[in-house]
């Protein structure tokens, strides 16, 4: 058995780490493009720093890991692109919202900001 090269579980597994993460693995080889078919505006590199991406045709092996990094002037890359915001909104609002009456940039002018009344509390001094 001096001769035998035995493979974990690890070396037989390629890794793609996506930009929330998540991994994706895959059993056998793959090639990028087959990859980045299911995504847009990401490229697959080396190393989460990497500023060069892999070209569509690159063969990535088991055993090893890349990442999914975002294109230059995507999307992804913009972080003001996406705001998740979390708002509250009554039944009636709702319905306008899904029979297009309204749109959500009209709901989000007519919201107000709550702020609470609370009536100043005097200190003393002693």
């Amino acid at each position: 058995m001096g001769n035998c090269l035995v493979l974990s579980k690890e070396d037989k597994v390629l890794k793609v780490l996506k930009t929330d993460g998540k991994v994706l693995e895959f059993r056998a080889p793959t090639l990028v493009k087959d990859i980045l078919s299911n995504f847009s505006g990401v490229g697959i590199g080396l190393s989460k720093q990497a500023s060069e991406q892999l070209s569509p045709d690159c063969k990535l092996k088991p055993g090893k890991v890349y990442y999914m990094t975002p294109l230059p002037g995507s999307a992804e890359n913009d972080s003001a692109a996406t705001r998740r915001i979390k708002m509250v909104i009554t039944k009636q609002q709702l319905q306008e919202l899904l029979t297009k009456k309204i749109s959500v940039q009209e709901v989000l002018s007519d919201s107000k900001i709550w702020k609470p009344k609370l009536k100043s509390i005097p200190e003393e001094i002693e």
